[in-house]
């Protein structure tokens, strides 16, 4: 199936508490004008089909970068350096308020600013293929209280 769309907000300055749950069904499915249905049948698929994800042994990476292709990287969220979490079926992006406030707000890549990027979430399973989970745009939002 092909990786999901989402989008997330990161508020310069502030602890990011956000993540996403996902699930797999035990058929093939495709997607029909914006619905999972049942490949054979084309069916939408019911919730009760939808099996939460298991991400025991997985490792997570993903690279923030100002579009799919650059050679830039703006931010890099793995398992390995805590940035991306497991909880049962959720991946969370765990960033603490000191680590979005170093965050370069700005329309600059080439000095590391942002305001907009694109992550690919690719999940690392336990024999070593590689699933893209979802295709993330990432906001960030200037922070306006700065302390001294």
């Amino acid at each position: 199936m092909k990786p999901v769309k989402l989008s997330h907000t990161i508020y310069q300055g502030a602890t990011f508490r956000g993540g996403n749950a996902y699930f797999t069904v035990p058929y093939k499915v495709r997607e029909e004008n914006g619905i999972i249905v049942n490949d054979e049948t084309g069916i939408e698929v019911p919730l009760a089909d939808y099996v939460p994800r298991d991400f025991t042994g997985c490792e997570a990476r993903m690279q923030l970068r100002p579009e799919v292709g650059s050679a830039i990287v703006l931010a890099e969220f793995t398992t390995a350096n805590g940035l991306i979490e497991f909880d049962g079926n959720w991946v969370n992006f765990p960033l603490s308020d000191e680590y979005t406030a170093a965050l370069k707000y700005g329309e600059n890549p080439n000095k590391g600013e942002w305001i907009k990027a694109i992550g690919h979430l690719e999940i690392v399973n336990p024999d070593g293929t590689v699933d893209r989970l979802a295709e993330i745009t990432w906001r960030l939002n200037e922070e306006g209280t700065k302390t001294p």
